[in-house]
C-alpha cells in the first residue's frame, strides 16, 4: 500500500499533510494576522501599474518583472498543453458545478492520480483554519509509487484504483473524500479512460486473467523523441506477465509489481513525474521536464527555465 499523500483532505495517514490541527496563536502573537488596511488610519493605498507582455511567449509580468524570467527572451518556447474538449469545458463551465470543481481541483486531481506525495512538515509554521492552505516543508518533496493491488482488506488508492474492483470505483474515490461530486468523477474517468495512456494501460491490466502475476513498466519516456507528440499506451508504459522480461527497459524505467506492497520512489528528473501526479493538468499523459529537455536550437532546458515558463499568466491559455 502507499504511504500517506501529502494532502489536506485527509488528514490522519501517515507522513501526510494535514489541516486539522489546532491553530497555534504563532511565535509573534497575532502581528501576523491580516487587517483591513483600506480602512486603516494613514495608509495609502497604492496600485500596481499594468502588468507588461512580453513579445516573445505573451506572459503578463508584474511591475519590475524581467522579460528574462518567463521564456528566456524566447528561448523556452512551450507549446500549449493538450486537454481534451469535456475537461476543458470543466475548466471554464461557469455554473455552481463548474466553480465547485475549480474549488475543490486539487481534491480531484488527488483521488486521480497515480502517486502519493509526501514530505516532512515544518511543525513551527502556524496553521490555520480558514484561507488558502499553506505548508511549508523540510528538505525534499518526494512522489511514490506502490503496487498494482492493495494488501488484503485495504481499499484501492491512488494507481490501484484504476485497476482494483473497478465496479466501486467512484465510492473508493468519494471514501478519499466525500465532499466530492460523484457526478464530476464519473465524467473525468470518462474523459481519461478516453485520454490517458496510462488510464489505458491500466484498464488493460484489469481485464487481464492473471492479474496476480503482472507487472507494469513505466517507461522513462515515449518511444518518440518528441517531446509534446502525444504519447500512446504501448509508448508510455508496457505489461508483464509471470517471468515474461522487457528487452526494451532501461534502469530509470519503472517496474510496479503486483502486490510488492513496497512504494516506489519516483524520479523527480524523469518525464512521467508530473503526468502520475497531476492527471487533471496533463490529462492525455503529455510529458513534463526531463533531463533531455531541449529546446528546438538544441538548448537544454533546466527545471527552473521550464516551470517558470510553463506557469506564466499569459494574455491566452496554455491549455491547448
Amino acid at each position: 500500500m502507499h504511504g500517506g499523500p501529502a494532502n489536506p483532505e485527509h488528514p490522519h495517514q501517515p507522513n501526510e499533510i494535514a489541516d486539522d490541527s489546532p491553530a497555534p496563536t504563532s511565535r509573534t502573537g497575532r502581528r501576523n494576522i491580516a487587517r483591513n488596511y483600506r480602512s486603516s488610519d494613514n495608509v495609502r493605498v497604492f496600485q500596481l501599474p499594468q502588468p507588461t507582455i512580453c513579445p516573445h511567449c505573451a506572459a503578463r509580468l508584474f511591475h519590475k518583472e524581467t522579460k528574462n524570467l518567463c521564456c528566456k527572451l524566447g528561448k523556452v518556447i512551450l507549446p500549449a498543453i493538450p486537454v481534451p474538449p469535456q475537461l476543458l469545458a470543466l475548466y471554464t463551465d461557469q455554473t455552481t458545478r463548474g466553480r465547485h470543481f475549480r474549488h475543490n481541483i486539487r481534491a480531484y486531481n488527488h483521488v486521480f492520480s497515480f502517486t502519493s506525495m509526501g514530505v516532512t512538515l515544518d511543525e513551527t509554521l502556524p496553521a490555520f483554519n480558514q484561507g488558502l492552505y499553506t505548508f511549508r516543508a523540510h528538505g525534499a518533496i518526494y512522489h511514490k509509487i506502490g503496487s498494482l493491488l492493495p494488501t488484503p482488506g485495504d481499499r484501492p488508492r491512488f494507481l490501484q484504483m484504476f485497476i482494483y474492483d473497478t465496479e466501486h470505483e467512484t465510492s473508493h474515490r468519494l471514501a478519499e473524500n466525500n465532499g466530492l461530486d460523484a457526478e464530476i468523477l464519473n465524467e473525468i474517468k470518462d474523459i481519461l479512460d478516453t485520454h490517458n495512456p496510462y488510464v489505458i494501460t491500466c484498464r488493460q491490466i484489469a481485464q487481464h486473467t492473471q492479474l496476480q502475476s503482472c507487472q507494469l513498466i513505466i517507461r522513462e519516456r515515449p518511444s518518440t523523441d518528441r517531446q509534446y507528440i502525444l504519447p500512446t499506451a504501448s509508448q508510455v508504459a508496457a505489461v508483464l506477465v509471470g517471468a515474461e522480461d522487457f528487452a526494451e527497459s532501461t534502469d530509470r524505467d519503472i517496474k510496479v509489481h503486483s502486490t510488492s506492497g513496497h512504494l516506489t520512489t519516483v524520479r523527480e528528473y524523469s518525464g512521467f513525474y508530473d503526468p502520475l501526479q497531476y492527471p487533471l493538468l496533463l490529462s492525455q499523459g503529455t510529458f513534463g521536464w526531463d533531463l533531455a529537455l531541449q529546446t528546438d536550437q538544441g538548448l537544454r532546458v533546466s527545471c527552473c527555465d521550464y516551470y517558470a515558463c510553463l506557469l506564466q499568466v499569459i494574455n491566452f491559455t496554455t491549455i491547448g
